[in-house]
């Protein structure tokens, strides 16, 4: 179902600590090739949180900078969605947290689990009760600290970084409703849902990468073609596609399996890696900040995630 809002300003907060794949090769683990991760990979190097922080604290921050971007009070946002797969805790959930830190008193709160899909699934969310009425301004976040769950010494530790990215969203008027629609395209398999399992009595991910790439590689280009079908667009109409940023062979086998030009993505996983979560709100912020949407540019939103969950919206950028 289309609805509609107004993204009124983004946010990151992105830890100082930077590792790259020199770093990990060099003091944590020699069988990583540097060389290697960042050609097939894309990725150079990734933020790592500080001992004691909290997935609430990246979360906070990128609130705060959200709001500071958009100068508005924080009495002001009715609905907070936390989009995590590594929360503070078990319970409560973390955007109760996250709420309380950043000074949200009247937002009602609550977490989003998808993986690296949960920021797209919280977004959907939040347009549903932006169009129903049930709030008028809300923040959507992702964030989310893989390194806590990373083995080091393991091949598969050069994938993840931390960080999180936030949206201000707000009800689009009458008047502007047809100039900002969004719509969305959310799918959900179980069948694939080992192939990225972190137990609750393990420390560590653990991932069957080519079970990943096929399952992506198969449902994000069904998801974008049913959801262009269905708004009467072609793949000419996307003028923008802000991704998850798993990895560049993954995005460039979705790019031709959808038919988008792969120069329409925007990818910025070489220097914070895939932190999950966090990774199409972080990219939203930087294509802004660099001056590449204008007015009525179409968006594509896409992610994949564990579970196995994907997904792909459209919003107009108004």
């Amino acid at each position: 179902m289309q609805s509609s809002f107004r993204i009124l300003s983004t946010g990151t907060c992105l830890p100082e600590q930077r590792l790259s794949n020199t770093d990990i090769k060099n003091t944590l683990n020699a069988a990583v090739d540097p060389g290697w991760v960042e050609q097939k990979l894309g990725i150079r190097e990734r933020r790592i949180a500080d001992h004691g922080t909290e997935t609430s604290d990246l979360a906070a921050a990128a609130i705060n900078d959200v709001l500071g971007n958009a100068e508005i009070s924080p009495q002001s946002v009715d609905l907070l969605i936390l989009a995590t797969a590594s929360p503070d805790r078990q319970a409560p959930a973390t955007a109760c947290h996250a709420q309380y830190k950043a000074g949200l008193h009247e937002a009602v709160a609550y977490d989003i689990s998808a993986v690296c899909c949960g920021f797209l699934f919280a977004l959907t969310a939040a347009a549903a009760a932006l169009s129903s009425g049930q709030a008028r301004r809300a923040i959507v976040v992702g964030a989310d600290m893989f390194s806590r769950v990373t083995d080091w010494q393991r091949r598969d530790c050069v994938f993840f970084g931390d960080g999180a990215g936030a949206v201000l969203l707000e009800a689009a008027n009458s008047r502007y409703a047809r100039e900002s629609f969004f719509d969305a395209e959310l799918f959900t398999d179980g069948h694939h849902s080992e192939a990225f399992v972190i137990e609750k009595e393990a420390p560590y991910f653990r991932m069957d990468g080519p079970a990943v790439f096929k399952a992506a590689s198969t449902a994000v280009p069904r998801c974008i073609r049913q959801l262009l079908q269905r708004n009467h667009l072609t793949s000419d109409d996307i003028d923008i596609v802000i991704p998850h940023q798993p990895s560049h062979s993954l995005l460039r086998e979705i790019a031709w399996q959808s038919g988008i030009p792969f120069q329409k993505f925007q990818t910025n996983m070489d220097r914070y890696a895939n932190t999950a979560g966090a990774t199409i709100p972080i990219m939203l912020h930087e294509t802004l900040a660099n001056g590449r949407i204008k007015k009525g540019d179409h968006l594509l939103f896409a992610a994949a995630g564990a579970g196995f969950t994907a997904g792909a919206a459209i919003h107009q950028w108004h």
